[in-house]
């Protein structure tokens, strides 16, 4: 009886998260003495797996801030290895690792253009709490390389993402078999300071398709709070509104 009740209310769990995750935004709005800009963000995802338990993935993406200060283009190849510890749990243990290379070109409408080079390293803890929750934990290590008005700068920064994705399963609504919910909470740690932005903490709570085993897109809406050293030191809150589209090639 009672999985009965979770089964018939099941089809409200997207709806509600999105909900919850634009409201959640839109308390933002209403800050005072704090600056709030409004983000879009667009990216392609796309993942090639290979012999041996290694990918080979990547994204390529586009970024523009309201009102309009700058525009971001970046790609960022990588490659991980996938491997089940032998440890004895009630769900599966995954544990993957991963190491990447991304370039960041930034165009401000008034000052200096900026490139990013960041090289990056990870791991990445995966299991199944439940059979439709996943939830992960990444540790991601970046070493930044900045170039603003004709210097280079280097900083070295931690973040940690408690991740997960809830699968939509319903056999009362098998039409809705194929939403999912993802979500994530993400701390930053910069131990030297980048020339340009500073992230301190990312949420994020939106909503996701799956097209087919090959193609599946996602709305994103999170919250950003950085700090901007750009000519001036100063601290940031941004709505963000990102599409996400995965593409399995085999």
């Amino acid at each position: 009886m009672k999985y009965l009740f979770y089964s018939e209310y099941q089809v409200f769990i997207p709806l509600f998260c999105l909900l919850f995750s634009l409201n959640i935004f839109a308390q933002f709005e209403e800050l005072e003495d704090e600056i709030v800009d409004y983000q879009y963000w667009v990216d392609y995802n796309a993942n090639y797996d290979l012999e041996n338990n290694f990918r080979l993935y990547g994204d390529a993406g586009w970024r523009i801030i309201s009102p309009h200060f700058w525009t971001r283009y970046y790609v960022r190849p990588a490659i991980s290895y996938t491997h089940f510890p032998n440890i004895k749990t009630k769900r599966p243990l995954k544990l993957e690792y991963h190491f990447g290379l991304g370039i960041f070109y930034t165009d401000f409408t008034n000052i200096s253009n900026h490139l990013e080079i960041r090289t990056f390293q990870g791991i990445n803890l995966e299991w199944a709490t439940f059979k439709q929750l996943h939830i992960n934990h990444y540790i991601r290590l970046e070493e930044q390389f900045d170039y603003f008005k004709n210097s280079w700068d280097f900083a070295l920064r931690a973040r940690y993402m408690f991740a997960g994705v809830y699968e939509w399963q319903n056999d009362n609504w098998k039409t809705l078999n194929n939403f999912y919910v993802p979500f994530h909470i993400e701390f930053f740690w910069n131990f030297d300071e980048a020339t340009g932005f500073n992230d301190l903490v990312r949420f994020t709570l939106g909503l996701g398709y799956i097209v087919n085993p090959e193609w599946k897109i996602e709305f994103s809406p999170s919250y950003h709070r950085r700090k901007v050293d750009i000519e001036n030191t100063f601290e940031t809150n941004d709505i963000v509104f990102r599409l996400r589209v995965f593409h399995s090639l085999n």
